[in-house]
């Protein structure tokens, strides 16, 4: 059953506020597409997050007190929106925004409008709670629920339940047994979001204009340097990136099946992740986040400064399949991206490369799930006051559509501009062979820092929509027309850049 909703009207709402206070519940979320640009103290105190990759249709969302909702001047500059009564959370269960991906061409076709993706939702859900429950495999030390072929885990109770609907997009109330598997659920199109237990500390304007400025100035000082291009053409291999792709889609022996972060073959990924780049020079630990999930690889490389400042590079390795088919290569998503950051990896090595400031190399799992890995690694950072001076995803790097040219997409909301300028110039710099643009695909990992004050952006593989027909597919391998590693080195190639000219480096004789 859909919740009942309050509208927001302007002025109107606070007027209507003050005289029927039964409206505001203690607990009621406040969520606009249209945020006015002064926006009142109480509810920059209790922002929630930007979810959607358009700026035209964003959710904003907020869990602002009582006391805010009833002051005269809170809800006066706003034009739309919806105060929507927030269920209670127990158990483990999630808030998760579900939204458009940015869909396009051919595959846009398949697109259903958001009143057909809940019922297919819902009925997926109960589809899965009337089949049997499988019996669990004992819980390794990190807690993991294995899941072997022909397996999904199921939930004992039917709670799904939407706690708002917009005209693009779903806010599920989802309860802890269906958090590991929400992504199964949904079409294709459409990915999840997990809102934070608690208002994001960093609040509304949230990264630092120190940080910004640092980024603006490097991007205003470069220049192209002989000696990083060699680095950069001689240290990123194309075979050694296939090859990478192909272990762990289960296209080379590898024997993995499926990267789920609820599968046996998420975690056996993480392990050989893991001694990958330690063979590189860089110290790695598994990091758990959730019980269940497979955990994030976190990977340090040393710094011949000590710097306390920190540069991230990150990509996902868990992968999503087709509705009710076990297999889930993930090639393209995010096997693209993970190989990506082995070759750079193996580019520092190969290349005798010593950073100046601390990089660390990220491999995030739960992406598919809402954001899981990252968000909890961001957040363990920000309580740690970590000064991190840039963070890039790299999330599908290599479809094209027949016929074009390489490519690459940079964010066009939700990431910090001055990170996206200083990669946009390096590309200029180090592949000239790429077309840059803007995308609306949504939504990735770099979404998590962001939200936590973190300079961050994204590298993708085209501009404008998704246009890869095995998007979220079973059929996501990366032996198939216009999957292209060409794309991928020369992405690659941007990424290593930004990372070494922020960092700093030296080259070992």
């Amino acid at each position: 059953m859909r919740r009942a909703l309050v509208p927001v009207l302007s002025a109107a709402l606070a007027s209507a506020i003050a005289v029927q206070r039964d409206l505001v519940i203690e607990d009621s979320l406040l969520i606009t597409s249209h945020p006015p640009a002064d926006l009142a103290d109480c509810l920059r105190s209790s922002y929630f997050g930007t979810y959607g990759g358009s700026a035209a249709t964003q959710d904003h969302i907020f869990l602002p007190p009582p006391a805010c909702l009833l002051a005269e001047d809170t809800l006066s500059e706003l034009t739309s929106g919806s105060l929507v009564p927030l269920p209670e959370l127990q158990d483990g269960a999630r808030l998760v925004w579900v939204g458009p991906a940015g869909v396009g061409g051919l595959h846009a076709q398949d697109v259903m409008d958001v009143d057909q993706s809940w019922d297919l939702i819902s009925s997926r859900a109960e589809m899965m709670v009337s089949a049997s429950i499988p019996s669990e495999n004992p819980a390794d030390s990190q807690g993991q629920l294995v899941l072997s072929a022909g397996q999904h885990a199921r939930p004992s109770t039917p709670t799904l339940q939407l706690v708002h609907q917009s005209t693009s997009s779903l806010l599920l109330h989802v309860p802890a047994n269906l958090v590991p598997i929400l992504d199964t659920l949904l079409p294709s199109h459409l990915v999840p979001v997990a809102l934070p237990l608690e208002p994001l500390a960093a609040g509304w304007d949230p990264v630092p204009d120190h940080l910004v400025k640092h980024l603006a100035d490097i991007t205003a000082n470069l220049s192209f340097s002989p000696a990083l291009d060699k680095i950069l053409s001689d240290g990123i291999v194309m075979d050694d990136i296939r090859r990478n792709v192909r272990w762990l889609t289960g296209e080379a022996p590898s024997g993995i099946v499926s990267r789920h972060s609820f599968t046996e073959g998420a975690l056996k990924a993480a392990n050989w992740i893991k001694a990958k780049v330690e063979a590189t020079g860089a110290t790695c630990h598994l990091h758990p986040f959730l019980a269940g999930f497979a955990p994030d690889v976190i990977c340090h490389y040393p710094s011949l400064l000590n710097s306390s400042e920190h540069i991230i590079l990150s990509a996902h390795y868990d992968s999503r399949g087709s509705f009710g088919q076990v297999r889930a290569p993930g090639g393209d998503d995010d096997g693209s991206g993970s190989g990506h950051l082995l070759g750079v990896a193996e580019a520092v090595k190969s290349q005798g490369v010593q950073f100046e400031k601390a990089v660390t190399f990220a491999f995030f799992a739960g992406e598919e799930q809402g954001l899981y890995g990252s968000h909890y690694y961001a957040e363990h950072l920000h309580k740690q006051n970590t000064t991190i001076l840039l963070q890039i995803q790299a999330d599908m790097l290599a479809y094209h559509a027949p016929g074009e040219p390489l490519q690459l997409g940079l964010p066009e909301s939700i990431h910090t501009p001055e990170a996206t300028y200083l990669l946009s110039n390096l590309s200029q710099m180090y592949s000239p062979e790429l077309v840059v643009g803007r995308t609306a695909a949504c939504c990735s990992d770099h979404q998590s820092f962001v939200s936590y004050g973190f300079p961050a952006t994204q590298v993708f593989e085209r501009n404008g929509p998704i246009v890869d027909p095995m998007y979220h597919n079973s059929g996501d391998t990366s032996q198939r027309d216009n999957y292209d590693f060409s794309q991928i080195v020369s992405i690659a190639k941007v990424t290593m850049a930004a990372v070494l000219t922020v960092a700093g480096y030296q080259v070992k004789a």
